[in-house]
């Protein structure tokens, strides 16, 4: 991936993190502002219920307090609950009650059509109330507001201080989550890309080995046909070296293209699978059998080991091509002379599969990566075996499908160990399907 498009899209990232975080921050505030400013006001506007209420019912009652030091004292803040009595013509009736405060309250106006309504109003432009209207019968037991209109008003300069308060603090919360934000959406973002990049990486590098691998077979292969179309008259049998090379890249191609078709399945997640339960020591000898022949052929020795009478739930067709790569990987790079040995142990609720040699070992540095695609320990000696670097790579890909492990390690006084950990019964839930 260009560094163009890589830039372009962290940006779409970026942007597309902080737009939702930010969605995220102003939707909590909205909703929290507006939840605590309905909380402040319910429980004004309950006070107003019930005062409309006691003023149906008779005449006020002074609210009497006693203190420690004084006797009965009369609580009556300024502006904190207050009734103004208005009769038809709208004129307050109740100034002698309202004392010192007639003055700032006079101007207030009746407005016959709140009867009922809850409203906020601002007096002399610096006291906040919140009003309800209502119109006492005539038959009200209060003959001082039978049949006028009573404005019940409650002092909520508090709640607007609280609340003033509260928005410079949200303000303040939002602006630093959004500085957050931002570097949330750009850690996220490059944390997003990575992934990508390291996958576009694999891929770009998987098809140009593949290309590459493709390549050297095919250009073989023509160059012994074209040489043979300069000889026409030419026996079989005088060409029979060349036309030996180019059958021989012609299998290694098909080899080839076999696996990369598995690994192409197993990318895709498309490769179906057959577990059942297997007698692992009839199976293996049935499977390491016709390898004992090609490894007398090759002067080698495959021998294996007695194994335990147990079940195991296996996929036969995957398990045999792993052997197939573990063994033929054995025999490619095993000097002749030496030998070969295949392993086989139940462990409790797993079971352990070992091919062991005598060849040329894997060093630390080559275990780390000996199960990439294309990957080789000795490339020139992989060139002369017929080997393109993908058969430990299936073989990885298939204990994986078994929930199981493969490593390497040595193998004493030298050569390799591939160690085989499966489970005896997979997981149902695995990331296989099942063929019925």
């Amino acid at each position: 991936m260009s560094n163009k498009v890589n830039r372009a899209q962290r940006r779409r990232l970026f942007l597309s993190n902080l737009i939702g975080f930010s969605l995220i921050f102003i939707l909590l505030g909205v909703i929290v502002f507006v939840l605590f400013s309905r909380a402040m006001l319910t429980s004004t506007d309950q006070a107003l219920r019930v005062e409309e209420s006691a003023r149906l019912q008779g005449p006020p009652k002074p609210f009497q307090r006693k203190t420690k030091f004084q006797g009965n004292v009369q609580n009556q803040h300024p502006f904190m609950t207050t009734t103004l009595v208005y009769d038809q013509k709208g004129k307050i009736t109740n100034k002698l009650q309202l004392g010192s405060r007639y003055d700032t309250l006079k101007n207030i106006k009746l407005h016959r059509s709140q009867v009922g309504q809850l409203k906020t109003i601002k007096v002399n432009g610096k006291y906040n109330f919140r009003t309800l209207l209502i119109k006492a019968p005539k038959t009200t037991s209060d003959k001082s507001v039978a049949g006028k209109y009573l404005l019940i008003m409650e002092n909520i300069d508090p709640q607007k201080a609280a609340m003033r308060n509260f928005t410079r603090v949200m303000l303040i919360t939002m602006g630093i989550f959004w500085l957050l934000s931002i570097l949330m959406s750009v850690w996220m973002s490059r944390l997003t890309m990575r992934p990508i990049l390291k996958s576009w990486g694999r891929q770009t590098e998987f098809v140009g080995n593949a290309a590459h691998e493709l390549r050297t077979p095919l250009t073989i292969i023509q160059n012994k046909l074209e040489f043979l179309l300069t000889k026409p008259n030419d026996k079989i049998i005088d060409q029979a070296a060349n036309i030996a090379i180019a059958n021989s890249e012609s299998q290694r191609l098909q080899k080839l293209t076999h696996d990369l078709l598995a690994l192409a399945r197993s990318d895709s997640n498309t490769i179906q699978t057959n577990f059942e339960a297997t007698a692992v020591a009839a199976f293996l000898q049935h499977t390491v059998e016709p390898y004992t022949e090609i490894a007398a052929s090759q002067g080698k020795q495959l021998v294996l080991a007695p194994v335990p009478a147990f079940k195991a739930v296996l996929d036969q067709d995957l398990i045999h091509q792993l052997m197939n790569i573990l063994i033929d990987n054995a025999l490619k790079y095993s000097p002749q002379g030496s030998t070969i040995t295949v392993t086989a142990q139940p462990l409790g609720r797993k079971w352990q599969l070992i091919v062991a040699d005598q060849g040329i070992g894997v060093t630390g540095r080559d275990r780390a990566r000996i199960f990439d695609r294309f990957y080789r320990v000795d490339t020139s000696r992989s060139r002369q075996t017929g080997g393109n670097g993908l058969g430990l790579s299936i073989a990885h890909w298939i204990v994986d499908l078994h929930h199981g492990t493969i490593a390497v390690r040595d193998n004493h006084p030298k050569g390799s160990q591939f160690v085989t950990t499966l489970p005896v019964n997979p997981p149902k839930n695995g990331h296989h399907e099942t063929k019925k």
